[in-house]
């Protein structure tokens, strides 16, 4: 039997070095903070099996991923998209590390990180 490891966040604040694992998701959750302004959200679609197979329809959901360089610099991801795609667009609207390390620990505080979160 294969145990899963509890999925972790570890940021050392005075760095402001976020190390991760790869399978750290993120819940519904929308932040300001700054000039940054993020939103998460959740889209499902049902995927039909063929007539006559014995598949059986699934809901599933939509990771959609987009950011816009404008004054208001919105991140926008869905729910389920992981702490490594939130931390890239970020970065690509230019956040400094100690920006991205706020912003984590508020979606911690909010209930939207599926981890633990440790501050050294």
């Amino acid at each position: 039997m294969q145990v899963r490891r509890r999925a972790k966040v570890v940021i050392n604040e005075r760095t402001g070095t976020v190390v991760l694992g790869s399978d750290v998701r993120l819940g519904a959750v929308s932040i300001l903070h700054g000039s940054f302004s993020i939103e998460v959200s959740t889209s499902y679609s049902a995927s039909q099996p063929n007539p006559g197979s014995p598949g059986q329809t699934e809901i599933l959901p939509e990771t959609r991923l987009t950011a816009k360089e404008s004054p208001a610099r919105n991140v926008a991801l869905s729910e389920g998209a992981s702490v490594e795609e939130l931390v890239t667009r970020l970065q690509a609207i230019g956040a400094t590390a100690r920006d991205v390390v706020s912003i984590l620990q508020a979606i911690k505080a909010a209930g939207a990180l599926e981890a633990d979160l440790e501050v050294i």
